[in-house]
């Protein structure tokens, strides 16, 4: 289980806050199935699932494929986004690499029986994602960064990227501090402007014991 509050900036929207909540499950040796919900200050809400399956596991890593489906809702703007994603990774104690396609669609709130005409289908998307720790997930504390088009509750076009560095704590009895501080491409509803904004994160993860 995962909790983290969030404060972002950029100059087309100003500041806003979230808060997001994240749990996930093991079902098997090879498949993990994780749900997250977030709520922010400009009246977005999101729900995030998502899947992972182990294809093949071997001393240098681990070849896995990462199914997500996104759904984001602006009430404000009487719209909603659907996004789903799926992709193959590479990861091993100290680096992640992910590759695949995405396709979203906006419409508005409520769905119109007009034949589609309010529905914006936008061309598929390539999504990335490389990451790196200095230590693996097993010592007590770690810095990595990061650099990808999305994230846990956004997903960017190819060429906007995100950019962040990141830490973790732990204090033991499977209480893990974490926090993250990086850029990101700004715009309202995924309109991209000519500025970056930055955003900055703290949280908690709590892992019982079996």
């Amino acid at each position: 289980m995962q909790t983290y509050g969030e404060y972002d900036y950029n100059r087309t929207s100003g500041s806003s806050a979230s808060l997001a909540l994240k749990g996930s499950y093991q079902l098997a040796d090879n498949f993990n199935i994780g749900l997250g919900l977030q709520a922010t200050t400009l009246g977005r809400y999101s729900l995030n699932l998502q899947y992972q399956v182990d294809l093949l596991k071997a001393k240098s890593g681990t070849l896995y494929l990462e199914n997500r489906y996104l759904y984001r809702i602006f009430p404000k703007y009487d719209l909603q986004e659907f996004n789903a994603l799926l992709d193959l990774g590479w990861r091993n104690r100290h680096f992640n690499f992910q590759l695949g396609l995405t396709n979203r669609f906006t419409a508005p709130i409520p769905l119109r029986k007009n034949g589609g005409m309010d529905v914006v289908f936008e061309p598929m998307n390539v999504t990335f994602c490389v990451e790196g720790n200095i230590f693996d997930q097993t010592h007590p504390w770690n810095v990595g960064a990061r650099i990808s088009n999305y994230r846990d509750f956004v997903i960017e076009r190819f060429t906007l990227f995100f950019y962040s560095v990141n830490g973790y704590y732990d204090f033991g009895n499977g209480l893990r501090i974490t926090a993250e501080a990086g850029l990101h491409p700004c715009g309202v509803l995924n309109l991209s402007s000519q500025y970056n904004g930055w955003f900055g994160n703290v949280g908690l993860i709590w892992k019982p014991k079996n």
